[in-house]
């Protein structure tokens, strides 16, 4: 029976549950006899942090597509169509997500990082070809940042 009980750390566990905990640094001060909470002094930077978080769903494309292609690789599957049987998926899906592989890593590094223009995202793929040249890719993913 596990009954840790941790204070002052992120997660607390029981034998029944888990429990995460969020610190949130918050300042006191004293204002007209009152106390009031002021935010922190680095509230721009925190947000502009948060503001940069990775699209999720793109990040997952792109982790499904490079596990894919390393079972096909490694030969555990013959092709995109075995997977899709397994994964019961239908074929285009698996193929489409499959061509994330062939990205610059450039733009793969700036999905990861959460600074690739709005517009694109795992939709976007799925609606567009994606140029075989690295330097193509660039120019174009450079004219979607640019239109926004």
């Amino acid at each position: 029976m596990n009954n840790a009980q941790s204070v002052g750390n992120s997660v607390a566990t029981t034998s029944n549950h888990v429990e995460f905990s969020t610190f949130i640094p918050l300042k006191f001060v004293k204002r007209g006899g009152r106390s009031v909470v002021e935010p922190p002094e680095n509230v721009a930077q925190v947000i502009k942090d948060q503001a940069q978080l990775p699209d999720t769903k793109l990040v997952e494309g792109l982790t499904r597509a490079f596990y894919w292609q390393r079972l096909i690789d490694e030969g555990i599957v013959r092709s995109g169509v075995e997977i899709a049987r397994q994964e019961g998926l239908d074929q285009a899906t698996v193929n489409e997500c499959m061509r994330l592989t062939l990205l610059d890593p450039k733009i793969i590094d700036s999905i990861l990082q959460g600074t690739q223009p709005k517009g694109l995202n795992l939709h976007w793929f799925t609606k567009h070809t994606i140029p075989a040249l690295w330097s193509e890719q660039l120019a174009k993913f450079q004219a979607i940042a640019d239109s926004q």
